[in-house]
């Protein structure tokens, strides 16, 4: 349960302190394919811990604070009511992610085998 967890804290801290890297060291290039990069791993968190083998209703509390930050940031660290936007969008993502995903097996523990019987 945890590696998956700790898998995209990881990358999700890597992008955040790279971006902060490259912005102030004027790498523009860099730093808005980062910024991609973070807002994508945000908006889907859900999708992206399934596909680390994980269960994506893990993502629920944290992509609200996620998509605050990531709102707030595109909003020129200003409050504004944009913010809530970008939440309602990753609330939203969420929610198509774990219905899209609610018949979908992790494959896990059967060598990347789908089976309808037992062997």
């Amino acid at each position: 349960m945890w590696k998956p967890i700790l898998t995209f804290t990881g990358i999700y801290l890597t992008l955040f302190f790279s971006h902060i890297l490259s912005g102030s060291n004027g790498y523009d290039m860099l730093f808005n394919a980062i910024v991609v990069a973070i807002t994508t791993q945000t908006m889907f968190a859900g999708f992206f811990l399934y596909l680390l083998g994980g269960d994506p209703r893990h993502a629920r509390f944290p992509l609200l604070g996620l998509s605050a930050g990531l709102g707030w940031a595109y909003a020129d660290m200003n409050i504004e009511f944009s913010i809530l936007i970008w939440v309602v969008i990753a609330i939203f993502l969420q929610i198509l992610t774990e219905k899209g995903l609610k018949y979908v097996s992790l494959t896990e523990g059967n060598n990347g085998r789908h089976s309808n019987t037992d062997e």
